[in-house]
């Protein structure tokens, strides 16, 4: 007896919601129809240009990258050099000889990345660009990531978010030969063990 008033309940509770729906369909005035087919073509059409924009954008950085990346603050007063850019402009990353420490085989270090799309970090923030404390073992040839500072705009401006990892805790990653990061390393490790004060 109670599964068939549950059921009964149910099934009243499902017509009133439909009864709703086709009401508030037949509320729509034809202006009102018309005016939001409007609003949606719109839409659509700003989404077609904002993505034949994006192709162009990504064509012309891959035909050129340094020319965005000229369009970058170099930010000299925090000692940063530029290292390199995306072969199709995606990325371009500097290096800074400020705060550089060495500790025996270890070199800690501060790079700088910067993007012309906004990414997403781990914690789902939006950001342009970051920088990185990243450590390197010159002996073993790997390294690990520290501390990341997100920021919301390009040129480590805007609001900004961080990330921090626990050195005892904090996984080392090799330097995989040929990439970017073995260039990063060997960079590190030449200048901390000349210019890094030991730390």
């Amino acid at each position: 007896m109670r599964g068939t008033a549950s059921r009964r309940l149910t099934a009243m509770m499902l017509a009133a919601c439909c009864a709703l729906q086709v009401t508030a369909a037949a509320a729509q005035t034809p202006e009102q129809e018309k005016m939001w087919a409007e609003q949606r073509a719109q839409a659509r059409a700003e989404e077609r240009a904002k993505t034949e924009r994006l192709a162009m954008q990504r064509e012309a950085r891959k035909a050129d990258p340094m020319a965005w990346v000229r369009t970058l603050d170099p930010l000299s007063s925090g000692g940063w050099t530029f290292r390199s850019v995306a072969a199709d402009g995606s990325w371009a990353t500097y290096s800074t000889l400020h705060q550089m420490k060495r500790s025996g085989r270890l070199v800690t270090a501060w790079l700088r990345r910067e993007f012309p799309e906004p990414q997403r970090s781990a914690a789902g923030d939006m950001y342009s660009s970051d920088v990185e404390k990243v450590q390197y073992d010159c002996g073993k040839e790997r390294a690990r990531v520290l501390l990341v500072v997100y920021y919301s705009d390009n040129n480590l401006a805007g609001s900004q978010q961080s990330e921090e990892a626990d050195p005892r805790q904090a996984a080392w990653d090799p330097v995989v030969p040929g990439t970017q990061s073995e260039l990063i390393f060997h960079w590190a490790c030449d200048a901390g063990s000349t210019g890094a004060r030991p730390g």
